[in-house]
């Protein structure tokens, strides 16, 4: 198959649809504030389409290469809240949903105390690991906390 002209045979509304899902991606929990930072955020999402239009060598390479960027895109803002959220802060939720496991289960001795640190060290790090944002990790270890704390067919 001759992939020479793939270009040609390129509908013009695709790359518009490239460019809104790259403007998608790198606006979303970027709000931009005024036209300027609009007009960067363009200019960001035509450089990517562009660059990869042209270094492409068909469609399928072209559109492979447009879902790479857009994962990349992802993947930055998934790690951008965590690099900036305290080390004591999750320190402390672990240590509040430590205590209150503990209100939960007889443990006195200090193994078992321990064990569920360890414990409350792992249900923290899964939600924070599989949060969106801060506030989508807040939301989930309240949720969390608030089963924990009324567990499912426990009688008040």
């Amino acid at each position: 198959m001759d992939t020479s002209n793939w270009r040609d045979q390129l509908h013009p509304h695709t790359r518009q649809l490239v460019f809104n899902n790259i403007m998608h991606a790198l606006t979303l929990g970027n709000h931009p504030e005024n036209i300027d930072e609009v007009l960067d955020f363009q200019k960001i999402a035509l450089n990517i389409e562009l660059k990869s239009y042209a270094g492409a060598t068909s469609q399928a390479v072209y559109l492979a290469q447009i879902d790479s960027k857009l994962l990349l895109l992802e993947k930055a803002r998934e790690r951008e809240w965590r690099d900036f959220f305290c080390p004591d802060s999750r320190e402390k939720i672990v240590y509040k949903i430590t205590k209150m496991l503990k209100r939960h289960l007889d443990v006195t001795d200090p193994e078992g105390s321990q064990e569920l640190w360890r414990i409350a060290e792992r249900i923290e790090e899964k939600i924070f690991y599989k949060a969106s944002s801060e506030s989508d990790y807040l939301r989930k270890i309240s949720l969390k906390m608030l089963k924990m704390e009324n567990p499912p067919g426990r009688s008040h």
